[in-house]
């Protein structure tokens, strides 16, 4: 097996990312549907769910990436590894204070904070779900 994935490989895990992330955004666009359809366009910046996604994506892929860790037979470095682990969770953090925030004292800047947090998580929710899958794999 070559180092690369292949096109289709490449085209097939992201698939799958595209999968798992649908499944996060439904109920996610689904409350933010009723929150535009019963009110005006600032309760949707102001709705604290922007956070609770971002603090459920940033969770899930550093569980997934944990896991795959532990049971892979690639060499990894603890060192590297205690690193990306303490860079998820501090952004769990942030994504829990930005949620107690926005239930004690929503602002505008604080929603647009947390809106930029969710797009954060979108981005690692694919970037490293891809390095997940590659280690899976044992091509890394």
């Amino acid at each position: 097996m070559s180092c690369e994935p292949t096109k289709f490989e490449r085209g097939a895990i992201y698939a799958d990312l595209k999968t798992e992330y649908i499944y996060i955004a439904i109920p996610f666009m689904l409350l933010i549907s009723v929150r535009l359809y019963t009110g005006v366009w600032q309760d949707v910046v102001l709705s604290p769910d922007w956070s609770l996604a971002s603090c459920l994506m940033f969770g899930q892929i550093t569980s997934k990436v944990s896991k795959v860790i532990a049971s892979s037979s690639v060499k990894t470095s603890q060192q590297h590894f205690g690193l990306y682990t303490a860079k998820r969770f501090f952004f769990v953090i942030i994504a829990v204070s930005f949620y107690f925030g926005m239930l004690a004292k929503p602002t505008i800047g604080l929603g647009y904070a947390q809106i930029i947090l969710f797009f954060i998580s979108s981005y690692f929710h694919f970037s490293d779900g891809f390095a997940t899958c590659l280690l899976q794999k044992g091509v890394w």
